[in-house]
């Protein structure tokens, strides 16, 4: 478990740190001279059991709130100190404010430097206090101490004794779903030892020999030794004070304040962020502001999204810097010169749409996920109408995968994304409706590709989930392939009596030119107007007589396959094959051959070597003429 101390500047909390563990947490030199906290300071409190509670120093002067906020970014319980003789001052306010904005779980008030004013003035300060919690909608106790005499000492480390050993009991059950994740808040040498960070953990465990992931380089770090609380020991969990001595870091960068540890390969931080935002102070739309989260902080842009109930707000942070955030993450806002916390922000969602941030389906579920507690329901809500990819969610809720959650019956997994039963049979009668409704828009095409058919649902499903379930109503037979288009099965493609009389005498013209025709040409032989052949010429393609090589010249299928088998043959003898060798084997023309291999290049059979202008097989395993279908051989 881990104290932290808030409070306006030379009120006594390194002393009282010091009369309650013994411990100097001041330890730079000009800390020293100056008598005032300049950097985090750390002690620690023996507990029954072995166990050990830490506390973190922070400064109180306003020159080093960026620092305060680094050492209470994942404060749970606080100390707020106040001196007798000054009372409440503006860091008081700004301290306790702060602290309401990372959702503090315990507060403790404690009024120093009893030995410097009467009980009257004491007694005026209880009530002062009291209102100013009252202002904050706490209640808490109030303890009245010297740290030079004595008074109170023993009562206050028998309260925080006891509020550590309840919370101590807790912490030690390590949910086995939360992943190890700390922010580094000290990074230095120690000779014959090498690297060390210290922070405190956030979620999870980490361990003797694990392999973690350091921000700032690809390749996974060791932790060779850690120490916990203070001591040596094998492995720590969250809450805890760790200093990890780290093997494998890059020596160019090293590790920095600032960075993180996580035990999953992270993701690229964002950018931009949405979330829920607590005020305590106004602000205006497009307002340039400063954002601290853990031992980091950047500038940036706060939108507004949607206001709501209670003075809190739907906003987007568009950051100059990236923030490595994670879902429930509070990032606390500050105005642009530093001087004003205007509130924090709790994080919704760490990849948001670039388009239609505004749209009511979007606000309404940003608001849905305001209501959520537990990553089981913000799960809930993100699945009614959302793919989720499996490796994004754990990382956003930083989840192993031993987590309970990813293994519940109610979830389908499909090619790494994440959905709901309902929702899939959503996909499903969607997917059917769009074919069906092309076949009535389009009775003379085959049918949809993929792709296209994803496009036909703007986006909103991943191709690998739209692959899998196309494939499931293909086995359901609810939907057929043909030539790689998408159909229902009572749709076929089939020539009217006078298209068949068409196309046989397109035939004959293609066979006559051994090579392709322009539509024009053949409109222009065949008298019929340009606006008809088009047509047709889409339906012969759709069917499998003919293939385009460009738009507007078509080919029949087979001399494809033909031409193919001829550059195959050559590049076996060759090695490669150059426009001019082809050229003079089809005699087709040089502006035909060079279309006709630009064709291979866009199909994939041939890849073009730019450096001599000659192609090479790329895959040999299409174009074979034995799986050419029969009907379409001359």
């Amino acid at each position: 478990m881990i104290i932290v101390t808030a409070g306006h500047v030379d009120h006594g909390k390194t002393s009282l740190i010091q009369a309650l563990t013994g411990t100097d947490a001041d330890r730079l030199p000009e800390e020293k001279q100056r008598g005032m906290t300049i950097e985090l300071g750390y002690a620690f409190m023996d507990l029954v059991d072995g166990e050990r509670l830490a506390f973190v120093d922070v400064p109180g002067h306003s020159k080093f709130i960026n620092t305060m906020l680094a050492g209470v970014s994942c404060a749970k319980h606080a100390l707020l100190i106040i001196a007798c003789d000054d009372g409440v001052m503006p860091q008081t306010h700004e301290h306790l404010a702060i602290l309401q904005l990372l959702n503090l779980e315990h507060l403790i008030v404690v009024l120093t430097k009893q030995d410097k004013v009467d009980s009257e003035r004491v007694e005026m300060l209880k009530l002062e206090v009291a209102e100013l919690l009252a202002k904050h909608q706490r209640q808490t106790d109030i303890y009245v101490v010297s740290a030079q005499t004595g008074v109170g000492i023993d009562e206050l480390n028998l309260a925080i004794r006891q509020l550590a050993e309840a919370q101590t009991k807790t912490l030690n059950q390590v949910s086995p779903e939360s992943s190890f994740r700390m922010a580094i808040d000290r990074a230095f040498s120690v000779k014959g030892a090498g690297l060390v960070v210290t922070g405190t953990v956030i979620s999870g465990q980490v361990s003797q020999g694990q392999n973690l992931y350091l921000s700032g380089q690809r390749k996974p770090v060791k932790v060779r030794t850690l120490h916990s609380q203070g001591r040596l020991s094998e492995q720590a969990h969250h809450c805890q004070r760790v200093a990890l001595n780290l093997t494998g870091v890059d020596q160019h960068r090293g590790a920095l304040r600032g960075d993180w540890l996580t035990a999953l390969e992270p993701i690229a931080p964002p950018k931009v962020i949405c979330g829920v935002f607590e005020s305590c102070s106004s602000f205006k739309h497009w307002q340039s502001v400063q954002v601290h989260l853990g031992n980091s902080h950047t500038t940036a842009r706060i939108g507004l999204l949607q206001s709501l109930a209670d003075g809190k707000a739907l906003v987007e942070l568009q950051c100059e810097l990236a923030l490595h955030c994670v879902e429930q993450d509070r990032i606390i806002v500050r105005d642009a010169a530093a001087r004003t916390t205007l509130g924090a922000l709790r994080v919704l969602d760490i990849n948001p749409p670039k388009r239609g941030k505004r749209s009511p389906e979007r606000l309404a579920y940003l608001e849905a996920l305001t209501e959520c507690t537990s990553v089981k329901s913000s799960l809930q809500v993100q699945m009614q109408n959302h793919c989720i990819e499996k490796s994004g969610f754990m990382w956003a809720n930083q989840l192993t995968e031993q987590a309970p959650l990813l293994a519940d019956r109610r979830l389908l997994e499909l090619d790494g994304y994440l959905l709901s039963h309902t929702l899939k049979q959503h996909i499903e009668t969607q997917l059917l409706t769009l074919v069906e409704d092309y076949h009535q828009a389009s009775p003379e095409l085959l049918g949809l590709s993929i792709n296209r058919l994803q496009r036909m649902t703007h986006g909103q499903y991943p191709l690998p989930v739209l692959l899998k379930l196309t494939d499931s109503l293909r086995e359901q037979q609810q939907l057929q392939s043909t030539r790689g288009l998408l159909h229902l099965p009572r749709h076929s493609l089939s020539l009217s009596e006078h298209e068949q009389q068409l196309w046989l005498s397109i035939k004959q013209l293609m066979l006559a030119a051994n090579g392709p025709l322009w539509s024009s040409d053949l409109a222009k032989q065949l008298n019929v107007e340009l606006t008809s052949i088009r047509p047709l010429c889409r339906k012969l393609i759709q069917l499998g007589y003919l293939s385009a090589i460009i738009k507007d010249r078509f080919m029949l299928t087979e001399r494809l396959y033909f031409y193919a088998d001829v550059i195959r043959q050559q590049i076996n003898i060759r090695g490669e094959i150059k426009t001019a060798d082809f050229n003079s084997m089809i005699k087709l023309g040089r502006k035909a051959s060079i279309q006709l291999l630009e064709f291979y290049d866009r199909s994939g059979l041939t890849w073009r070597k730019k450096k001599d202008n000659s192609r090479v097989i790329r895959d040999g395993s299409i174009f074979i003429t034995s799986d050419l279908a029969e009907e379409h051989r001359s």
